[in-house]
C-alpha cells in the first residue's frame, strides 16, 4: 500500500496550509475521528485479540463457529448515511482547526474523499462497501506510519484482509450489525485513513522529520491505548499481522 496520498495532501494544502500540517489535531494530540464510537473500538479489539493469539508459541486459537446469521463483511451503502458521516467528519475537522474551519469544510464537501480512498487502495484489491476492506486499509496504514514503512505488497494487504474478515465473522457484535451500522463503521475507518495518511504524506513530502516522528508516535500510541498492541513490535507476515 503506497503511503503517499499526494492528491489529498495537495487539496488540503491549497485549502489551509497550517491545517494540512496538523490534520487532524486537537490540543496537539492526533486522534481518530469517531474514536469514541463504541463499534470502532470493539472491532479493533476483535482483531487485536486475534493478533495477540498468534504471539508467543503461536498456538492456534479455538474460536466458536460463526453465527448462522453471518453474511460476510459487505453492506449495501446508502447515500444518506455517507452524507451524515461526512457531515460529522466536517464538524470534527472544524473543531480541530477553528481558524481554517470554513475552508476545510469546503474541501470536505466539494471532494469525493471516499472515492479518493477507493482509488488509492484499489491496487491492493480493496473496495468500498466492505467493512473488512476499510478496516484493513486503516490497520495497515497505521502500522506503516508507526514504523515508517513506505510500501507493503498486495499479498501482505490481502493476508491482513483475510485475517480481519475471519475475526469479524466470529464476532457476534459485528454479525448483528445492520447495513447502516456497517456503513458508518467502514466510512469512519476510511475517513480516518484519509486524514491520517494525508498528514503523514505531507510531513514526509516536506521532509519535516520532527512532524513525521510525532505522527508516527501518535499512530503507535493510538493502538497501544485502544487495542493494547505495540505496532512497533507487530510483524507483517505472509499470513497477516503477528505479535
Amino acid at each position: 500500500m503506497q503511503q503517499r496520498l499526494t492528491i489529498l495532501a495537495a487539496l488540503l494544502l491549497a485549502a489551509a496550509p497550517a491545517a494540512a500540517q496538523d490534520f487532524p489535531a486537537i490540543g496537539g494530540q492526533y486522534i481518530d475521528f469517531g474514536a469514541s464510537m463504541a463499534s470502532v473500538g470493539q472491532m479493533n479489539n476483535v482483531l487485536g485479540a486475534t493478533v495477540r493469539s498468534r504471539g508467543g508459541e503461536r498456538r492456534a486459537t479455538v474460536r466458536p463457529p460463526a453465527p448462522k446469521a453471518a453474511s460476510g463483511t459487505r453492506y449495501q451503502p446508502s447515500p444518506a448515511i455517507s452524507v451524515r458521516v461526512r457531515a460529522r467528519f466536517a464538524d470534527f475537522v472544524a473543531r480541530a482547526d477553528p481558524a481554517n474551519a470554513a475552508r476545510l469544510r469546503q474541501v470536505i464537501q466539494q471532494n469525493d474523499l471516499l472515492g479518493l480512498w477507493e482509488r488509492h487502495v484499489a491496487t491492493d484489491g480493496l473496495r468500498r462497501g466492505d467493512v473488512a476492506d476499510a478496516m484493513t486499509a486503516y490497520w495497515v496504514q497505521n502500522w506503516q506510519i508507526a514504523n515508517k514503512v513506505p510500501f507493503t505488497s498486495r499479498a501482505q494487504v490481502q493476508a491482513v484482509r483475510s485475517q480481519i474478515a475471519g475475526a469479524l465473522g466470529t464476532s457476534p457484535g459485528f454479525v448483528r450489525m445492520d447495513d447502516a451500522a456497517r456503513q458508518e463503521l467502514a466510512e469512519t475507518y476510511m475517513l480516518n485513513f484519509i486524514a491520517q495518511g494525508s498528514a503523514f504524506s505531507d510531513a514526509m513530502g516536506r521532509k519535516d522529520a520532527a512532524h513525521a516522528a510525532r505522527l508516527s508516535d501518535a499512530a503507535a500510541a493510538r493502538f497501544q491505548t485502544d487495542v493494547k498492541l505495540d505496532l512497533r513490535r507487530l510483524r507483517l507476515t505472509p499470513t497477516g499481522f503477528a505479535d
